[in-house]
């Protein structure tokens, strides 16, 4: 049997990594539940959260998967829709949503109500996704497929957002998880509830239980109206699987704020790049890209072909991460690079668009003629319902620290879902269901502080796939002395594929052998923190 340091070695990429007080009974060697685990709510239908409900499902959990979208996909869930035209400067992170003073309560929002409208009243509850049209993955469809659900044998490498988006729903589908679909079982209780956000995420002391705060809206074509419902649901553990960042992010340049209300011809002329769609309306203008990252470089190689000039504002990194590197050599050749902005010129008028507004760089040139302006700066942590939310807008205590013993009954998918998010969705059943073991609190912070364990980034270092590896191992002894089924590492011929596609298109060498064997070393050299392991889900730079 493993060691309890091993088990808490493997279970800090499953439900114990997380955060707040945990107030449980503790045996002298596992940690014990105040109460068993029966029900689970699951926030965020993507690929992670999906995969959180159907495992949940499986193993007799009630479970209850919330998705502010009105259908599963996450952020594959394309629409031609463009979000809510996003704050200049950025708005408050912690900025509370209305929830009325006695719940349940309902409400019906019509035309101008508020000063805003219902199309963008609509947009701003379930904020559609920042997709374009033609976006394809940076990643091999063998590490972007989810389980039960495969690709045809003869599917290129690389995949269309509009691909993913049906194999999601088709993996939802099969597991039960679409619109309308229900728990089979004698209730027929329903699992799913889309257009639904929580506002609000609480511990209840007494009951050592979860209660979220909801908001459901709904379009009423029939009377012009939008209704919203207001209500609560407890649960004995939750899943957040929402994905780190949420809200665009805009830079804070001195003259941006006056340059974002400017429009040409009723078009804002400076915008985040949440809102790109499609290329064609770019045919012969000059367009300022700021940014370098995966965004940068693909909405740059998609306007290429239709703009008269494609310029990029970049900041340089001296220790660019392969991911960010390869961003770089993306953009196509035509690309114009220029330094930071340094500010934006006060301009005449707001309605005649930015083309005779001097734009100053760092380097003390000035930029002029430049039709419009793509903000390509990543996006801010905003999930404020989360419980412990920190100044700088992200959960905190996301992994033990020497102030905080987390609760294993709030648990976060922190792994890349296509590939890893089936071991750790069978973790938290088996954790929650009492077939895999938890060491007491006291040696679990007792481990965490004497620096040993942290989380890793899927085939970034050598200790990253020697933990994965490990976390099988535990899955499976735990089934063993448990109860259980067991379960097989991440099939080696789709490494080698991946391998292949990482050597020909990110970085030659990226995976090295020893990522793959080095079972033994396990050093704390890097991804320390809880902020940074949070950082390392997704390569999206937030600053530009």
């Amino acid at each position: 049997m493993f060691s309890p340091r091993l088990v808490l070695l493997l279970a800090g990429l499953s439900a114990a990594a997380q955060q707040a007080p945990f107030s449980s009974q503790s045996s002298s060697e596992w940690t014990v539940f105040h109460h068993p685990i029966k029900s689970v709510a699951v926030i965020g239908a993507g690929p992670a959260g999906l995969q959180a409900a159907a495992k949940l499902v499986e193993h007799n959990f009630t479970v209850r998967l919330f998705d502010r979208a009105p259908a599963p996909g996450g952020n594959w869930f394309y629409t031609d829709e463009t979000p809510v035209r996003e704050p200049y400067p950025d708005k408050p992170f912690d900025e509370k949503p209305y929830i009325p003073e006695h719940l349940p309560a309902t409400h019906y929002y019509e035309e101008g109500d508020e000063e805003i409208s219902l199309e963008d009243r609509w947009k701003e509850h379930w904020q559609p996704r920042p997709l374009w049209d033609s976006l394809h993955t940076n990643s091999p469809a063998v590490i972007t497929e989810l389980p039960d659900v495969p690709y045809s044998a003869d599917s290129p490498w690389v995949i269309s957002n509009h691909d993913i988006q049906r194999h999601v729903r088709a993996y939802a589908s099969f597991h039960n998880l679409n619109s309308n679909d229900y728990q089979i079982d004698s209730r027929r209780s329903p699992v799913t509830s889309y257009s639904t956000r929580v506002d609000k995420l609480e511990k209840i002391e007494e009951t050592q239980t979860w209660r979220l705060t909801l908001r459901r809206l709904e379009r009423l074509p029939e009377t012009n109206r939008i209704k919203a419902q207001w209500w609560t649901e407890d649960f004995d553990a939750v899943v957040i699987a929402t994905g780190p960042y949420v809200s665009p992010h805009v830079p804070d340049i001195k003259g941006l704020v006056a340059w974002s209300k400017v429009k040409d011809a009723g078009r804002y002329s400076v915008y985040h790049s949440q809102s790109y769609r499609r290329p064609e309306r770019y045919q012969n203008k000059t367009i300022l890209i700021v940014g370098s990252s995966v965004s940068a470089s693909e909405i740059a190689r998609d306007i290429a072909p239709y703009a008269r000039n494609v310029i990029a504002s970049i900041r340089p990194k001296p220790n660019p991460h392969p991911f960010q590197l390869r961003s770089f050599l993306r953009f196509p050749d035509v690309t114009e690079f220029v330094p930071e902005i340094d500010h934006f010129e006060t301009l005449a008028a707001h309605d005649k668009g930015i083309k005779d507004g001097g734009i100053h760089l760092k380097n003390g040139t000035v930029l002029k003629g430049i039709d419009e302006i793509i903000l390509a700066t990543g996006y801010i942590h905003s999930n404020i319902f989360l419980p412990n939310f920190t100044a700088d807008g992200q959960p905190a205590n996301l992994h033990w620290t020497g102030h905080y013993i987390p609760d294993p009954t709030l648990a976060y998918t922190n792994v890349r879902p296509w590939t890893i998010g089936r071991y750790q969705s069978y973790a938290f059943a088996k954790v929650w269901e009492g077939t895999a073991r938890l060491p007491a609190q006291k040696q679990m912070k007792q481990d965490y502080d004497n620096g040993k364990y942290h989380f890793r980034g899927l085939f970034a270092s050598a200790p990253a796939e020697a933990l994965f590896r490990q976390y099988v191992a535990w899955l499976n002894n735990e089934s063993l002395i448990n109860g259980g089924r067991f379960v097989e590492p991440w099939p080696l011929e789709k490494r080698e594929v991946f391998v292949y596609y990482s050597d020909v298109e990110w970085i030659k060498g990226y995976v090295k052998l020893t990522n793959f064997t080095d079972f033994e070393t396990l050093p704390s050299r890097e991804w320390e923190s809880g902020k940074a392991a949070w950082e390392a889900i997704v390569y999206e730079d937030l600053e530009w």
